[in-house]
Parts: structure tokens; sequence; C-alpha cells
């Protein structure tokens, strides 16, 4: 039996939504819809793969495991890089009135968050205090 728990990654993309959501509501606030949901769907570009990708990274844990872990982690990094892409092209192509730069400016940010609070999970093994 292992003592490594799966880290709490859902935190990683709760953040991740919540600031897409605030991003949004100050670019609706500062300059109009076209503007706010382009910041979301960049921000949607960014959250929803790293969802994709942490439900398959962390689907297995264990020594027994291990090579189910690799390959959670192959099929979630492949499948996040693949949604990106296609959601981008999506974006691009179907999306008529966008603002191109809040987009990038908006999946930058929120990848940059997902970053960040990746730094602030911590996988140690709880300490006995006795």
């Amino acid at each position: 039996m292992s003592n490594l728990k799966t880290p709490p990654v859902y935190k990683v993309i709760i953040a991740q939504l919540a600031v897409t959501i605030f991003m949004a509501v100050i670019s609706l606030l500062m300059s109009g819809i076209v503007l706010a949901y382009s910041v979301v769907v960049g921000g949607l570009i960014s959250a929803l793969p790293n969802s994709y990708f942490a439900l398959h990274a962390y689907r297995y844990q264990g020594a027994r495991n291990a090579q189910n872990v690799v390959k959670g982690f192959i099929r979630g990094e492949l499948g996040k890089i693949i949604m990106t892409v296609i959601l981008f092209a999506f974006s691009f192509t179907m999306i008529t009135s966008l603002n191109e730069l809040a987009l990038i400016l908006g999946f930058t940010l929120i990848h940059f968050v997902g970053v960040v609070m990746s730094g602030f999970i911590s996988n140690s093994p709880p300490q006995n205090k006795t």
C-alpha cells in the first residue's frame, strides 16, 4: 500500500476557470462583449486540455501500476496537445468576430496560472508528529 496520494490537481483547474471568469468580467466592463468572450475562449483553450491531462495522468498510482502511469501521462499529454491545436483552429476559423490578441493573451495568462498553481501543490507524504 502506498502512502502517496494523488496531488489535488483539481485546484489548478478551478483556479484557471476562476481567473478566466474574473478576466472575462473585467474585459466586459472595460471593452465589451467581443473582448470578454475572446478572453473566455482563450482561457478555456488552456483549462480544458489541462483537465484532460490531469484526468489521464493521475488515474493510476503506485509502483505496481508504473506502466499504466507512464501510459496515462503520455496519453494525457498527447491528448492535451491535440485538443489545444483543434480548439485554436476551431476558434480562428469558426468564430467570426474574435479579438485574436485577447484570445492568445487569455490562453497565455491561464496557462501561466496553471504553472504557478502547480507549484503550490504539495505531494509530500504526511509527517507523523509524535
